[in-house]
C-alpha cells in the first residue's frame, strides 16, 4: 500500500513554513527600523568599513561642536566689547561736557563714573554658561572683582578731599620705578626728583610728607600737573593696580581638527581694558567733597587723553584700542566658518555611507514583505488541509 505522505515530508513542509515566517518577521523589523540588521553579524561584510566611517563621523561631530562653541564665544566676546566701547564713548562725552566746571559737576561726574564702572564690570564678567569669557584659562574665576580683600581702589586723594594721597605714589616708586638711589625722603621730594632728576634745593613750605592740594599747586603748578599725569600713566596704573583682574594671561584654545587648534578671544588684562577700568575707578573713587578744580581739570584731561587711545586707533600708543581688539577677536571667524562647512560635509558624507551599509530600500522591503505574506498564508492553508485529512476521508 502506498502512503499519501511521509513524516519527513511533513517536517520539511513545517521547516519551510517557519523559515518563511522568520523572513516575514525580519522584513517587518527592517520596515520598522529602516536598517538591514540589528546586529553587526547581519552585515558582516561591511563591518570593518562601517566602524571606520562611524568613528570618523564621531570625531567630526566633536570637532564641529568645538567650532560652534568657539563661534558662539567669539560672538559673545565681541558683543561685550561693543558694549564696553559704547560706555567708553559715553564717558568721554560726559567728561567733555563737565570739563569747563569740574568742581561744580563733581557729584554728577562721580555718580556717572560709579555707574560706568558697574557696567564695565558687568561686561568684563560676561559668561558663556558657567565659563567667564575674559578670564583666560581660569574659566571658573570671575574676571573683575571689587572685593576689598583683593582690590584696593585707585584713591588719588585721601578721604578729607584736600590732602594728596602720598601712599599711592610711594607704592608706584617701589613697584614700578624701584631703582636704587632714588631719594626716599618726602612725598614732594620724590615727585620733584622723578620730574627733574635732582632733589629739590629749597624745602617745601608745608608738611613735606603730606602737602595739601592748595600748597602743592601754589609751590609748583607744573609739578602738580606732572604729579596727576604720572598718576595716570600706563605703567603706573597697570603694574601696581592690576589686582582687580582675577584671570590669567592665556587665551583659551580649541581643537577644530586632528592637526589644528586655534586660540580665540582675549583676556581682561589687555592694556586698553586695564586703562579704561583704572580711569573709571579713579574718578569713581573720588571723595564725596569735590577736590580743587586744578586737580579735577588735570584728571579729566588725562581721562580724555586715555579714553581717546582706548577708543580710537592711535599709532603712538603701545596697546591696541578696543576697535583693534574687536578686529582681533573676530579674526578667527573666517577659519571657523570654513572648518564648519568642511566638517558638515564630512558628516553628511559619512551619514550617506552608513545609510548605504545599514539602511534598506523601503520599497523593496515592502514588496518582499507582501510576497512572504502570500507564501506564508499558502503554507498555512496547505498544512491545515493535510492535518484535517483522515484515513476514512482518504478512502
Amino acid at each position: 500500500m502506498t502512503r499519501i505522505g511521509t513524516f519527513a515530508q511533513q517536517k520539511l513542509l513545517m521547516f519551510y513554513t517557519l523559515r518563511t515566517q522568520d523572513r516575514l518577521f525580519t522584513h517587518s523589523i527592517q520596515l520598522a527600523t529602516g536598517q538591514k540588521a540589528q546586529q553587526y553579524t547581519g552585515i558582516a561584510k561591511d563591518v570593518s568599513r562601517l566602524l571606520a566611517v562611524e568613528t570618523a563621523q564621531m570625531r567630526a561631530k566633536e570637532y564641529l561642536q568645538n567650532v560652534e562653541v568657539a563661534q558662539r564665544r567669539i560672538e559673545l566676546t565681541d558683543l561685550n566689547l561693543d558694549g564696553i566701547e559704547s560706555i567708553a564713548r559715553e564717558l568721554r562725552g560726559f567728561l567733555e561736557d563737565v570739563g569747563d566746571a569740574p568742581a561744580t559737576n563733581h557729584a554728577s561726574l562721580r555718580t556717572f563714573a560709579i555707574n560706568t564702572r558697574a557696567l564695565l564690570i558687568e561686561h568684563m564678567n560676561a559668561r558663556d554658561g558657567n565659563r567667564y569669557l575674559f578670564s583666560g584659562n581660569r574659566v571658573d574665576q570671575q574676571t573683575v572683582t571689587l572685593d576689598p580683600a583683593i582690590y584696593t581702589p585707585l584713591s588719588l586723594f585721601k578721604a578729607d578731599a584736600v590732602t594728596i594721597d602720598s601712599t599711592f605714589y610711594a607704592q608706584y616708586r617701589a613697584d614700578v620705578l624701584g631703582t636704587p638711589g632714588f631719594p626716599q625722603g618726602s612725598f614732594y621730594e620724590q615727585i620733584y626728583f622723578d620730574k627733574n632728576g635732582v632733589a629739590p634745593t629749597a624745602p617745601f613750605p608745608a608738611d613735606p610728607d603730606n602737602p595739601t592740594a592748595t600748597e602743592f599747586i601754589a609751590e609748583d603748578p607744573a609739578l602738580w600737573d606732572y604729579y596727576v599725569t604720572r598718576m595716570s600713566s600706563p605703567e603706573m596704573l597697570a603694574n601696581p593696580k592690576l589686582d582687580f583682574y582675577q584671570g590669567d594671561g592665556n587665551a583659551p584654545r580649541m581643537r577644530i581638527s586632528e592637526t589644528t587648534s586655534i586660540a580665540y578671544g582675549i583676556t581682561g588684562d589687555e592694556e586698553a581694558l586695564q586703562q579704561f577700568f583704572l580711569v573709571v575707578d579713579a574718578i569713581a573713587s573720588l571723595p564725596v567733597t569735590a577736590p580743587p578744580d586744578a586737580f579735577l581739570s588735570t584728571l579729566i584731561n588725562e581721562g580724555l587723553s586715555t579714553l581717546s587711545k582706548i577708543i580710537d586707533v592711535d599709532t603712538t600708543t603701545t596697546f591696541e584700542s578696543i576697535t583693534q581688539l574687536r578686529n582681533r577677536v573676530l579674526g578667527p571667524l573666517k577659519l571657523l566658518d570654513n572648518a564648519h562647512e568642511s566638517l558638515t560635509r564630512s558628516i553628511d558624507h559619512a551619514s550617506n555611507v552608513i545609510a548605504d551599509a545599514e539602511g534598506v530600500n523601503i520599497t523593496e522591503v515592502i514588496a518582499r514583505l507582501q510576497t512572504e505574506q502570500l507564501v506564508l498564508e499558502a503554507s498555512y492553508r496547505t498544512v491545515s488541509q493535510i492535518q484535517s485529512l483522515s484515513l476514512v476521508n482518504f478512502l
